[in-house]
């Protein structure tokens, strides 16, 4: 023999041992008041101090704001790419040339630029003597 469930529409309570785990709706609403209360003094002493800290460390107020600002190309790094630009190349071309060559530094004074490898020589030299 199968039951059929029953398709009433009244309402029956709970059996005892249910009754008393019954959501208490005034203990919830108490609690969620008082962390808002809780939630909003901590908010509002955070920002009292966050504002005085800030007083200290910019005294004058805080720097204007930049004239980039509204415009469409902020960030944007116009250079050539590295393998385009042959700069460091040509830099590094003429320091070697120039340690490896004779030249005037200052003509007026005398001052010449020497090869290094002579350089080199002439110090070791002048300490063995």
């Amino acid at each position: 023999m199968s039951t059929q469930p029953s398709h009433s529409t009244e309402h029956l309570p709970p059996p005892p041992a249910q009754a008393q785990e019954a959501i208490h709706w005034p203990k919830v609403l108490g609690t969620g008041v008082g962390f808002l209360i809780i939630a909003t003094i901590s908010v509002i002493i955070t920002t009292k101090m966050m504002n005085a800290r800030e007083k200290v460390l910019q005294p004058i107020g805080p720097d204007p704001m930049p004239l980039q600002i509204g415009s469409s190309e902020i960030g944007i790094v116009d250079q050539a790419p590295f393998d385009v630009s042959r700069a460091a190349q040509n830099y590094r071309d003429d320091r070697l040339q120039r340690l490896s060559s004779w030249g005037w530094v200052d003509r007026k004074n005398g001052v010449v630029h020497m090869p290094i490898e002579e350089a080199m020589q002439q110090v070791v030299k002048e300490q063995h003597k």
